[in-house]
């Protein structure tokens, strides 16, 4: 191993881990948002910034959104983070404050798992309730998640058709 191989692994093995937790958080954008019903080409996502952008915003190239998705580069600028936010509809907070982040992604998931069991019309009120605490949240979350056991047999619950003195113990 020549001294040049051994900078480059050197550099790989202490990456910046700031790049890598912005890369987590693109990452799971990709994975929760997504209105098409598919994820997101990294060319859609760029030109959905392109066409957001007025006279002097910032736009994104497809080479500079895949190294901060891979956590390869850090330090985007305050314009970058307000774009890729806006097209994903979350604040730039949720790329640099880990509370934001936990509530954002809370929500993302919540919407992920009502859209899943087939309960759209119900996302926008569990999205206020979950504005409100991270309790209120996971309330809703188990109750989307235990209608889907229902649909899953036959709308009967687990317990149902038992003597109620067994379904007791």
């Amino acid at each position: 191993m020549n001294d040049g191989d051994s900078s480059r692994a050197e550099a790989e093995s202490s990456a910046d881990p700031e790049a890598a937790r912005l890369g987590e958080r693109l990452e799971f954008l990709f994975a929760h948002v997504q209105p098409l019903h598919r994820r997101y080409t990294l060319q859609e996502v760029v030109t959905g910034i392109s066409a957001a952008a007025g006279d002097g915003e910032p736009k994104v190239s497809v080479g500079r959104l895949w190294t901060l998705l891979k956590g390869k580069a850090g330090n985007p600028t305050i314009g970058t983070l307000r774009a890729v936010g806006d097209f994903f509809g979350v604040p730039q907070a949720y790329f640099i404050d880990d509370e934001v982040a936990e509530r954002v992604a809370a929500q993302l998931a919540l919407i992920a798992a009502m859209r899943e069991n087939d309960v759209r019309s119900v996302a926008l009120r569990a999205a206020a309730v979950a504005t409100m605490s991270a309790q209120g949240l996971d309330t809703v979350r188990s109750l989307v998640e235990q209608s889907g056991a229902l649909d899953s047999t036959g709308g009967k619950r687990p317990d149902e058709g038992q003597d109620p003195q067994d379904a007791a113990s």
